[in-house]
């Protein structure tokens, strides 16, 4: 699929010029401004206290030289992802993460220091520098998992040519497939990437959706052997720092503890999906076989529309709902979201070697956020720009707070983003006739298990497989777990091929971000709740959403939404939201 002309290209050059040498300018830049704030060691000897305002003079330079990092760390991640198989690219990110892992061990010092600052001598400092606390406090959590400052920066060096190594030539490597067309009508013609393969997924002829997943993993299962070592070797590194030398009590306890989350609120989350998704979703499926008018739903099928597509969105016509869905809630959501695309850092267009996906990358507080997406004109792309530029929203409202608290803990990252596709299927809803109402309800039912139900399915197995790695498991091993862990969520509702069993070495985020798919279920029931409070409150909602929002990372996620009148996020918190869930299936045509 050819590159629309309407469909906008980010324009990296705002961060540096070609040639310009602003990159290495900065790059020495950080590291001048390293060596200078190493010069504090000197003030953080026993029986020498620190007064409160050379400990908020440290705060700032600290802050200074993160936000730095953090900007050139975004430029360089950028770069890589619209074309990843550029090898200046490659080597400019390689580069830009070894300089970044020389600042962490260069500023190690102070981080340690605070750490193992007794209570007596710590809680002054604490209430001399309010705009901090928050971080500073959570630093003092992670006390018992730190090392001493050479093992630290011995790990640090560590990761930079073992995981994010691995984790940069996975990358490279599965944003190079190209997929054939010989299933398409006609024999298809030629090859096609990820993006392309899977609109075909969502077509309304059922041969076509099987050939798209069978050429899928037909791909991914001749490289699953080897994709699953990578993945065996990342997690093993995982177990080893997290749990052996760290000592978190389990893989997930330390992805738990980063999310500043309670181990009983991430195993009830699990706990209720585990148990709600097959009793919610099988019923759905049935019911969907019989609209397609299919004996049994196949995996195939799950995405499968109702109706064929009336055509396809043009770029501005896409942005356009996506525009009128967030100003029916607010108009600041309206605008924020479109000063992305005015700032021209949108990239939405399809090209060989481009980074797969959809992302929001937001560096620094008060940068405009910069969005990745592939384009291909499907109804389900206007959901992936409303969940994305939703993100960017996010992060502008928070762009008040200072970098070490800007960012949200990954459950509540994904609140504005998944209310976003809410309001977005509400305007949807309200301009479509019968039949393509009925396919939008369907829709709906479809992401909310792709995102709750597929999701707290693929957490409950890299849990598993991070077990079974700990014991010796290969990715043959891996895979039949996989294969039993589908064989659970569908319940014998969807039939399931044996091409599936390699799925899991298709998931970004096992190879990336350990742990992190549960916050996908977590922000979907939460925003389902939300929701329930948007209908009933109306307008007055507003500024109540987007108090949650500004609040950003300045506290914990249960903090957070405490304050908002929500929670405690038990079983019946997340029973809650399925409540919501099968309230979308119509009653008269419940099982």
């Amino acid at each position: 699929m050819a590159l629309k002309a309407d469909v906008p290209h980010w324009d990296l050059d705002q961060y540096y010029l070609p040639d310009s040498g602003k990159l290495e300018t900065d790059l020495a830049l950080m590291r001048t401004k390293c060596e200078g704030f190493a010069e504090r060691r000197g003030l953080l000897v026993p029986g020498r206290a620190l007064g409160p305002a050379e400990f908020l003079d440290c705060l700032r330079e600290l802050e200074d030289i993160t936000r730095l990092a953090h900007f050139l760390e975004g430029y360089a991640a950028l770069a890589f992802a619209q074309d990843t198989s550029d090898q200046r690219a490659q080597s400019q990110l390689a580069r830009v993460e070894e300089a970044l892992t020389h600042v962490e061990n260069d500023v190690m010092f102070f981080t340690l220091w605070w750490k193992e600052l007794p209570d007596g001598e710590a809680g002054p400092l604490l209430e001399a520098a309010p705009g901090y606390r928050y971080m500073l406090s959570r630093s003092r959590a992670f006390r018992i998992h730190t090392l001493g400052e050479a093992e630290e920066k011995i790990c640090n060096i560590k990761d930079l040519n073992g995981r994010q190594a691995l984790q940069r030539l996975y990358d490279t490597i599965t944003n190079g497939y190209r997929f054939e067309g010989s299933f398409l009508p006609g024999g298809g013609a030629g090859t096609m990437g990820r993006e392309e393969l899977m609109v075909h997924a969502r077509s309304h002829l059922p041969e076509v959706r099987e050939g798209a997943y069978r050429e899928l993993y037909r791909v991914y299962g001749q490289a699953g052997p080897h994709l699953g070592q990578i993945f065996l070797a990342l997690a093993g590194d995982w177990h080893l720092e997290q749990v052996s030398l760290r000592r978190h009590p389990s893989p997930q306890a330390a992805r738990n503890k980063i999310n500043d989350l309670g181990a009983e609120t991430v195993e009830s989350l699990l706990r209720v999906c585990r148990r709600r998704v097959p009793e919610v979703f099988g019923p759905y499926f049935r019911l969907k076989a019989k609209r397609l008018g299919l004996g049994t739903l196949r995996r195939y099928d799950v995405y499968a529309p109702l109706v064929p597509a009336e055509g396809t969105y043009s770029f501005p016509e896409a942005m356009a709902e996506v525009e009128g869905a967030f100003r029916s809630f607010d108009g600041q959501f309206a605008d924020l979201a479109l000063k992305v695309a005015a700032d021209r850092r949108l990239d939405a267009g399809l090209r060989p070697g481009k980074q797969g996906g959809a992302f929001c990358a937001s560096s620094v507080p008060g940068q405009t956020p910069w969005v990745l997406a592939n384009f291909t004109g499907q109804r389900h792309d206007l959901f992936t720009l409303a969940h994305e530029l939703g993100h960017a929203v996010h992060s502008q409202l928070a762009a008040c707070l200072n970098v070490f608290e800007f960012h949200s803990a990954l459950p509540l990252a994904e609140t504005a983003s998944t209310f976003g596709e809410m309001l977005l299927t509400r305007r949807l809803m309200g301009k479509a006739g019968e039949r393509e109402r009925e396919d939008l309800g369907f829709a709906l039912l479809d992401d909310a298990y792709a995102t709750v139900g597929r999701q707290a399915f693929f957490s409950l197995f890299e849990v598993q497989a991070h077990e079974m790695i700990s014991r010796g498991a290969t990715p043959d091993e891996l895979a039949e777990a996989y294969l039993a862990n589908l064989a659970e969520q569908f319940a014998g509702s969807v039939e399931v091929g044996d091409e599936f069993r390699w799925e899991w070495v298709s998931i970004p985020h096992f190879f990336h971000v350990p742990f992190y798919v549960y916050a996908y279920s977590f922000g979907q029931l939460l925003v389902y709740s939300l929701w329930r409070l948007y209908e009933s409150q109306g307008p007055a909602f507003v500024p109540r959403m987007k108090a949650i929002l500004a609040k950003g990372g300045s506290a914990s996620p249960e903090t957070i939404l405490s304050q908002a009148g929500l929670g405690p996020l038990d079983d019946e918190f997340w029973l809650g939201g399925f409540e919501v869930i099968e309230g979308f299936i119509p009653r008269d045509q419940r099982e």
